[in-house]
């Protein structure tokens, strides 16, 4: 069996000590290679932007229609109904009024719609054609 020597202590705290340096050594690094500070997204202040013009001619409240390009993400849809709010955003054309939005398409709409108004950026107010 061998023998305990009186360094063994003294070994082990020093092995500790170079390990726990080594590990505030590698979070330091970590901490110097972050970003300074985070810049915030601004993809939802566009996006109130974009749809400032049709927040102002909507209802202050409610529930609208809505209907964007198939190629767009839902992403386009939240963003709209964030900028929108507290008016609701419904998927579907059974609504007096309905938000176009067609960021990164041409609109290609129904025939039973129309277009009252042109926002600029994708962004249109429809409403269903009346049928004689």
């Amino acid at each position: 069996m061998p023998q305990k020597t009186g360094n063994f202590p003294a070994c082990l705290a020093i092995a500790v000590l170079i390990f726990v340096c080594g590990c505030l050594l590698s979070s330091a690094r970590l901490v110097l290679e972050a970003p300074r500070r985070h810049i915030p997204d601004d993809i939802a202040r566009r996006s109130d932007l974009r749809f400032a013009g049709l927040k102002a001619a909507l209802p202050t409240e409610g529930v609208v229609g809505y209907i964007g390009s198939s190629a767009d993400s839902i992403g386009y849809y939240y963003l709209a109904q964030y900028a929108l709010a507290p008016l609701v955003l419904d998927h579907s054309l059974n609504h007096p009024l309905i938000v176009g939005n067609f960021p990164s398409s041409a609109p290609q709409l129904p025939a039973s719609l129309e277009v009252l108004r042109d926002f600029g950026n994708g962004v249109l107010l429809l409403a269903a054609k009346d049928e004689p």
